[in-house]
């Protein structure tokens, strides 16, 4: 059980808060020192991964699609069947579009969580270990179309165990038992309202409580998640249009300023703009002032808080999508890209864009998990897409 809490806390390292202050904190890298090198893991056409000790051996695995890539030698290991097809253009689909690693049956192993936006369904994977054969499906639920989801911290326990998928409604899932007995990941219904695709978790309102965050909306936790009220209040994040909201890949909530107040960071998920979103308080109102980071690019349908560069602040990694929609959205045909933006925190805030690949035909599907991949103690950047994938960036700071 300790190896398994272990693996878990690598996993979502930058996903809880990247807190190194809680054991001794690491020297920052110099300035300027944050490299990557490029490591190609596979060549498939899909647009989701993750990031894990599937194998109970201690180092940390990646799966993307049908395959588990096996560490240190990243050999292919097929685990599942994916319907759909992605051709050489990119143009197509696989119906896999989230890969979340997470033990749901409770006996060790991380298995892993998916969905689908053309089945409508979301599922789960069982590890079965050195077993041959695929791993065993079972349905989650099916409720319209999900387009990824991101593991977080729901129920306020300081552990990212919880998932809030992406989907009209809002809904997260946690380990539990079902009405058959067996344990299974359990639906919590927050609303539902139909909202636009994109979400996230975070405490805005500064009662300690994690709140749910949609493009249109932002729901404030009630003292209980699992029974209470959430309430809704009004958003609009995710568009170059003042006060509009968009589809947006995940939304970060994060103290960009340092004020002591937590903005909201996010972009458009198929169109142009990176932002943050200060929160301002009048009283008891809430309202948020946006801040474009970077509108040079379009598709940053993937984005990662992490501290790159030890210096105690998040940095922002984000990812173009290729051919999200067959090449139907704004700047689809330009270049894939994948940036990291150093953060110099303060009362005005500045967001410095670093190239981790540019102009190699690389860029990031769904999610980006920034891991210790390696273990040598600094975090590097996997990324993959319908450009055929996964790639590791191996972070050469240290």
């Amino acid at each position: 059980m300790r190896k398994l809490v272990m693996t878990t806390w690598l996993v979502l390292f930058c996903l809880v808060a990247a807190d190194f202050g809680r054991a001794e904190k690491p020297e920052a890298f110099p300035a300027g020192s944050v490299k990557f090198v490029k490591h190609r893991v596979g060549d498939y056409r899909g647009e989701p991964c993750g990031v894990g000790d599937f194998t109970g051996d201690g180092k940390l695995d990646i799966v993307a699609g049908p395959y588990l890539y096996v560490a240190p030698d990243w050999k292919a290991r097929k685990i599942r069947t994916i319907q759909g097809d992605v051709d050489e253009a990119g143009k197509g689909y696989r119906y896999d579009f989230m890969n979340l690693p997470l033990d749901v049956d409770g006996d060790g192993r991380l298995d892993i969580v998916s969905c689908s936006w053309h089945e409508k369904r979301s599922t789960w994977f069982r590890n079965t270990g050195e077993a041959a054969g695929e791993w065993p499906e079972a349905v989650v639920e099916v409720n319209g179309n999900f387009e990824c989801g991101e593991l977080w911290d729901v129920d306020g326990d300081g552990k990212a165990l919880e998932i809030l998928p992406d989907v009209q409604r809002t809904v997260w899932y946690e380990l539990g038992k079902l009405p058959d007995g067996k344990r299974g990941l359990v639906v919590h219904v927050v609303s539902e309202k139909p909202l636009d695709f994109g979400g996230g978790v975070g405490d805005l309102s500064g009662d300690g409580r994690p709140d749910i965050v949609r493009p249109n909306a932002w729901y404030e936790a009630p003292e209980d998640p699992r029974a209470g009220e959430w309430k809704e209040h009004p958003l609009a994040v995710g568009s170059m249009e003042e006060g509009k909201a968009e589809h947006t890949p995940q939304i970060l909530v994060y103290d960009v300023n340092a004020d002591g107040k937590n903005d909201i960071v996010t972009s458009s998920a198929h169109r142009y703009g990176i932002f943050w979103y200060e929160q301002m308080r009048k009283g008891p109102e809430i309202s948020f002032v946006r801040h474009v980071i970077d509108d040079s690019w379009s598709q940053a349908h993937s984005l990662t808080l992490a501290d790159l560069d030890r210096d105690g602040d998040l940095d922002l990694v984000a990812g173009k999508r290729f051919m999200a929609h067959n090449g139907n959205d704004p700047g689809a045909f330009e270049p894939p890209c994948v940036y990291w933006y150093e953060l110099a925190r303060g009362p005005k805030p500045v967001w410095t864009r670093h190239v981790i690949s540019q102009g190699e035909g690389i860029g990031s599907g769904m999610n980006v998990p920034v891991v210790d991949l390696d273990g040598d103690g600094d975090l590097d950047v996997v990324v993959t897409g319908k450009f055929g994938g996964p790639v590791w960036f191996e972070n050469k700071a240290k």
